[in-house]
């Protein structure tokens, strides 16, 4: 004999079997039940009634189960989710009912006639999800934002799949679940049925992100919600739109086919060096990179970095943004205008009035340099509000960060309780960066210092440097696209530096590129070519 489950009949609930003393394997339909674990099957005057529960007090009396015809809903379903219609203060109210961990009653949303006097009561700290009674863990379960939505659903599937919805709409929607994880984590596939408004759409986004990764998806609709799709007969585009879901990917994945037109591209050099080695070795200045410049104390870090932003500054339509931390705005911005003139601005010298004026016509004058008036330490996410202000407001395709290491060594105490130590600071502020240069495509050059080497003979003395002695986090090394050593014997006097590349995830080169040396007349840095035939390269 078929089983009349099997019927077109909207089930109403799941209750414990009194021929067998299973826990929740009767299905209840209006006429009959039937037991899925000792397959008995009985007609019944059953008269709608559920599984009793307990309602808390100082909750509304439950009212009566209706059809909502305004809302295409039946009577069969609000009785089946517990959402019925009562009184509250004279005024005819519909009732949600709120059920804690052992199934009772203890809160209630509220909804008058006015969507806008809608109120609470009872108390919503444990609470399960609307709906989540009635199901067990199976195949695909669907979630909605509001009650309304999760009834919709169900009177469009005739009551037989898995729907809830959530206690206090999108802005809670991730604390709703996790608090519920358990339960939703254990459906092999999560379907999320919210508002198609900017809102509804960015809590979907972020409930998916603590799912199980591919297991969540998010319907799209072509009207509002799920009960505006039930009102407007558009029935079969609603199941559609959930059993055609696609499984969202979480950010970055992408789709091997996908990518023909980033790998189609002609590869071009990126922007020139001001040094044609460097050219040759690194193939120029891209975007979405971080360039680390590191070396001893006073071995010349700044005066490589202050070169390769005058020569942005100067050539290309480009803005800089320019942070240096261990040194006043004034001595940047000298730093820049020396470079314009040949003559070292910052030192007694015989620069004329006419020459300044005209190094800060060259530099700071063009508006292309924007400078971050502070001196000192900052904590990392106030420095990335400024980077990003330098990107977005201003327009600055390059960044200079001068230097890493001083932007936690002065952190008070409290800043640095956040973090641990100064290694985790700088693995979160260096992460920090990382993301941000990729999502912003511009490039950074970071200046980090260099830990002190065992034994007597400091990197001042020209000792060889490696990655293991960036100060303070493998992670800058790990996370930077290129890594760039300059080394002097400071004890002798010579102005020569010896420019190694450490790392350089574009090329794989890395090795000596050559030689830097000042002059204390111009203040410029100029390659030593003797040892390098091919100073043209490909940049000219």
């Amino acid at each position: 004999m078929e089983s009349k489950c099997d019927m077109d009949d909207a089930l109403l609930t799941h209750q414990p079997c009194d021929d067998c003393g299973s826990s929740d394997a009767m299905a209840v339909w209006e006429d009959h039940t039937f037991c899925f674990s000792c397959s008995t099957h009985k007609w019944t005057s059953f008269d709608h009634k559920v599984q009793q529960t307990t309602v808390k007090e100082g909750l509304l009396p439950v009212g009566d189960f209706r059809d909502l015809p305004h809302r295409a809903i039946s009577e069969g379903i609000c009785r089946k989710f517990g959402y019925s219609v009562s009184k509250s203060n004279g005024r005819t109210v519909q009732l949600a009912a709120y059920r804690d961990q052992s199934n009772n009653v203890v809160a209630q949303k509220v909804r008058p006639k006015s969507k806008a006097d809608m109120f609470s009561t009872g108390n919503f700290k444990d609470v399960k999800l609307f709906g989540q009674h009635l199901w067990k863990p199976g195949k695909r379960l669907v979630i909605t934002e509001g009650e309304i939505d999760a009834l919709s659903y169900a009177e469009v599937t005739k009551g037989r799949w898995p729907v809830v919805s959530l206690s206090s709409g999108a802005a809670s929607a991730v604390k709703v679940i996790k608090r519920n994880i358990e339960f939703v984590d254990a459906f092999s596939e999560v379907v999320l049925l919210f508002d198609m408004d900017e809102q509804g759409q960015t809590a979907a986004e972020k409930v998916s992100d603590i799912l199980t990764p591919g297991k969540c998806a998010i319907a799209q609709l072509p009207l509002k919600d799920a009960n505006e799709m039930l009102v407007a007969g558009r029935v079969k585009e609603l199941t559609e739109a959930v059993w055609q879901a696609e499984p969202r990917r979480p950010d970055g994945i992408i789709n091997g086919k996908e990518l023909w037109d980033e790998v189609s591209r002609p590869i071009t050099a990126g922007e020139a060096y001001p040094w044609s080695r460097w050219n040759s070795t690194i193939f120029g200045i891209r975007p979405r990179e971080i360039v680390t410049l590191t070396a001893g104390s006073g071995v010349g870090k700044s005066t490589i970095v202050a070169e390769i932003a005058f020569q942005l500054g100067s050539n290309q339509d480009a803005n800089v943004g320019y942070i240096a931390l261990e040194e006043g705005l004034g001595r940047t911005g000298q730093r820049l205008m020396s470079l314009a003139i040949n003559k070292p601005i910052h030192l007694p010298s015989d620069v004329t009035e006419e020459e300044r004026r005209e190094a800060f016509d060259a530099t700071l004058g063009t508006g292309k340099y924007f400078l971050y008036d502070h001196f000192g330490s900052l904590d990392s996410d106030n420095l990335l509000r400024k980077l990003t202000y330098m990107v977005t407001a201003l327009d600055c395709k390059y960044l200079v960060l001068d230097h890493l290491s001083i932007l936690v060594s002065g952190m008070d105490q409290e800043a640095m309780a956040a973090y641990g130590d100064e290694r985790k600071a700088l693995d979160y502020t260096m992460t920090q960066l990382r993301s941000f240069t990729e999502r912003t495509n511009v490039t950074l050059f970071v200046v980090s210092h260099l830990r002190r080497p065992g034994g007597d003979k400091g990197h001042e003395g020209g000792e060889k440097v490696y990655l293991s002695h960036l100060r303070g986090s493998a992670a800058i090394a790990q996370l930077s696209d290129s890594v760039i050593s300059i080394s002097r014997d400071m004890t002798n006097g010579d102005n020569r530096l010896d420019v190694t590349c450490l790392k350089n995830r574009y090329a794989g080169i890395t090795g000596p590129m050559g030689q830097l040396e000042y002059s204390t007349t111009t203040g410029r840095l100029t390659e030593v070519v003797e040892d390098f035939d091919d100073a043209e390269s490909d940049f000219g």
